[in-house]
């Protein structure tokens, strides 16, 4: 599966042959994909079990187990994300231990990421606090709008990070060159359905009670993380397009 070349040689990157290839490999690989993400997955659920619990299952509970929601695939969702893009780019189908290699660096490049769009959200927020006050909600969705781009663009850094191969953020803005409206069209193709069910299985369950609210949550839980494998699919295929010496090389050695 290849949908995208290198910049050098002036080609760009097909929207809907790499939509379909993302899609297309999470399906024919489905069995693996539960393999790789059924402990990560149940390290998660079960955790959302506990802070419900012992919020008493009302709204402290609910925000309890939310928050445990969040942290929890900031870690352990992350690792099916890892494992995903190492299979797709060498090949690899899962191993020994929870934490597979790449991880650490695949986790350091997130919390970078995370940290200038942070700093990002501070500067506008300082901005709307300067009168007019009128301007506050423009500049909070024009402002919003700019750091999810810039977010978008720097993304192959992940992919990357996976193989342990990391590069630098200017060095993954530089690979999009020419290419950056079409991958983040990809990007919004790959996640946006899985987007929208997980947020009206959120909508269906405000009002239910917590047991009913618990189980679409795991529900949601397990549409974010086939949203995050469809994802990995789209930037780990984008990658080697731009870089296919490099995931040759760590195909052959793994």
């Amino acid at each position: 599966m290849s949908v995208a070349a290198s910049p050098s040689d002036g080609q760009k990157i097909d929207i809907g042959a790499s939509v379909r290839a993302a899609y297309s490999v999470v399906i024919e690989n489905a069995h693996l994909a539960v393999d790789l993400a059924w402990l990560p997955f149940a390290i998660v659920v079960a955790a959302e079990l506990v802070a419900l619990v012992v919020g008493g299952g009302g709204f402290i509970g609910r925000a309890l187990s939310g928050l445990v929601y969040g942290l929890g695939f900031l870690v352990f969702g992350t690792i099916f994300i890892v494992r995903w893009h190492r299979f797709i780019l060498l090949g690899e189908r899962g191993g020994a231990g929870l934490f597979p290699p790449g991880w650490s660096l695949f986790f350091l490049a997130g919390l970078k990421v995370a940290l200038i769009v942070l700093a990002g959200i501070i500067v506008l927020a300082l901005l709307a606090a300067v009168p007019p006050h009128f301007l506050t909600g423009l500049i909070a969705v024009i402002g919003g709008i700019v750091l999810a781009f810039g977010a978008a663009r720097v993304s192959l850094i992940f992919p990357a990070a996976a193989i342990e191969r990391p590069i630098g953020l200017r060095e993954a803005w530089d690979l999009l060159a020419g290419n950056y409206w079409r991958l983040f069209a990809c990007l919004l193709l790959c996640y946006l359905p899985f987007g929208i069910v997980h947020y009206i299985l959120e909508q269906i369950g405000l009002g239910l009670p917590w047991i009913m609210w618990f189980v679409l949550q795991v529900i949601g839980l397990a549409v974010s993380f086939a949203g995050a494998a469809v994802v990995a699919s789209l930037l780990s295929d984008v990658y080697r397009g731009f870089r296919p010496a490099v995931t040759q090389a760590e195909r052959r050695a793994s």
